[in-house]
């Protein structure tokens, strides 16, 4: 397997730490310690032996039980979304096989598909349709060769959200054609009205989530994620995972547990965070408009800004980084030239500050 680089990661690693204003993070501001085990007066006896490899059976069923029609057998408990993605495609996809993707999205899954031989083809949504899908491009997208079509939903990106009549869709698509559906939908928990967006599971056999604690629950530090399949699907993950990480942190898990049960708790101090922020950024966007240009994501601390400023977008937000000390994600890293995420998760003060540093360069531009 060669994987190639994966640009948005390696930037965000580097600089995230290092960088006054963050605004590149797709997640809202996390939990402290303190937040998430108020209760958990015990834990210093927790004893920090390896935790079971597809997970403890607690925590499995309380992931089973988001997922109507699954059970614990059905769960594998992973080292954030993006092993279970990892061990998901690489269980599924051989070399010359093809793999569907619908664009732009977390580019994971593409690199992961053209590491393992696959060949990508692209399904692209579009700004000037509201990043809608298009069952007409995915259809011309299937070949007799195709294993399986990833969708993310709601949208990284975007923050746009794939409706129940859409994932029917694009299931009733698979199918014809023999694939597998895998749904990263770690964003889901995070809508902004409250309303529980729909899940590609259950709708049919051949289906896989993958989701976790980083984004909607604000407790991307804990590293928990999952994989909800049938379940020999999971058995054949767990099997790769014994050469990945063998099983997930103890105490991640432990306090991965506490997080599910006050899922509720939880789901609702991010929409407290993204419904107080978003006004903030899109206050400041209309600022800039019609240079700047957008369509109001429904779920997610992020907006996918696409922009006329004359400039490219790697080199702009390297100036930001390096002049500026605020880092935002270049729209080429989602293979989407002349656009910007910019995430709004942050402390307000942070995000204002942040934004402040973006005028700054673009007038610099201008």
């Amino acid at each position: 397997m060669r994987f190639p680089p994966f640009e948005m990661e390696r930037m965000q690693s580097t600089w995230e730490h290092r960088v006054r204003y963050d605004l590149s993070e797709s997640g809202v501001e996390p939990l402290t310690l303190a937040e998430i085990a108020t209760e958990l007066g015990a834990l210093g006896e927790q004893r920090l032996g390896y935790a079971e490899g597809t997970g403890r059976e607690a925590t499995r069923a309380l992931v089973a039980a988001l997922h109507p029609g699954a059970t614990p057998d059905d769960v594998l408990i992973t080292t954030g979304t993006s092993e279970a993605n990892l061990l998901a495609l690489s269980t599924i996809v051989e070399p010359g096989d093809d793999v569907v993707i619908v664009l732009p999205n977390y580019m994971q899954l593409h690199g992961l598909a053209r590491g393992l031989g696959a060949n990508v083809r692209e399904v692209w949504l579009h700004e000037d349709e509201g990043w809608s899908l298009d069952l007409g491009r995915l259809r011309a997208a299937m070949t007799a060769r195709t294993k399986v079509v990833c969708v993310c939903t709601p949208n990284n990106p975007t923050g746009q959200i794939l409706s129940a009549a859409d994932l029917d869709a694009v299931a009733d698509v698979a199918r014809d054609h023999g694939a597998w559906v895998l749904s990263d939908e770690v964003y889901r928990g995070a809508e902004h009205n409250g309303v529980q967006s729909a899940s590609a599971w259950g709708r049919r056999e051949r289906t896989i989530v993958t989701g976790g604690l980083s984004k909607a629950y604000g407790l991307p530090g804990l590293r928990i994620g999952w994989l909800v399949a049938p379940a020999d699907q999971v058995r054949a993950a767990w099997a790769q995972k014994d050469y990945t990480t063998i099983a997930s942190a103890t105490v991640s898990e432990v306090l991965a547990e506490v997080a599910l049960r006050k899922r509720d708790a939880l789901l609702e101090r991010t929409r407290g965070i993204l419904n107080a922020r978003w006004p903030v950024l899109e206050g400041w966007a209309r600022d800039h408009a019609p240079l700047l240009h957008w369509t109001r994501p429904q779920a997610g601390a992020i907006c996918f800004f696409g922009y006329s400023y004359d400039i490219d977008s790697v080199p702009f937000v390297d100036r930001l980084i390096r002049e500026r000390s605020t880092m935002v994600v270049p729209g080429a890293h989602f293979l989407s030239e002349r656009h910007l995420r910019i995430g709004f998760g942050t402390p307000e003060a942070t995000l204002r500050a942040g934004l402040a540093e973006i005028d700054a360069e673009l007038a610099a531009i201008a």
